[in-house]
């Protein structure tokens, strides 16, 4: 990110990043909620689905705070009066 662009366009450009982990952070907790949905019977309950629901949530917890920096709005002082 150079510095001769605009503090605003820094910040949207920061802000799709920030869109872009979330999407990310969304499809890799979709997966685990697939492994866990059709994991055997006999898994179900087990430390491995403990496992893997502790990290679904750690991830939406992820998701939740990164929802919160997108909807960042920030008013930049101009230069001059």
């Amino acid at each position: 990110m150079s510095k001769s662009q605009s503090r605003a366009k820094r910040l949207e450009a920061a802000l799709a990043k920030v869109t872009d982990a979330k999407c990310e952070i969304e499809e890799l907790a979709s997966e685990l909620q697939s492994w866990l949905d059709n994991m055997p019977e006999s898994l179900q309950g087990s430390a491995k689905a403990d496992e893997i629901q502790e990290a679904i949530s750690s991830l939406e917890s992820a998701v939740s705070s990164l929802e919160e920096a997108e909807g960042a709005d920030v008013s930049f002082p101009g230069m001059f009066g």
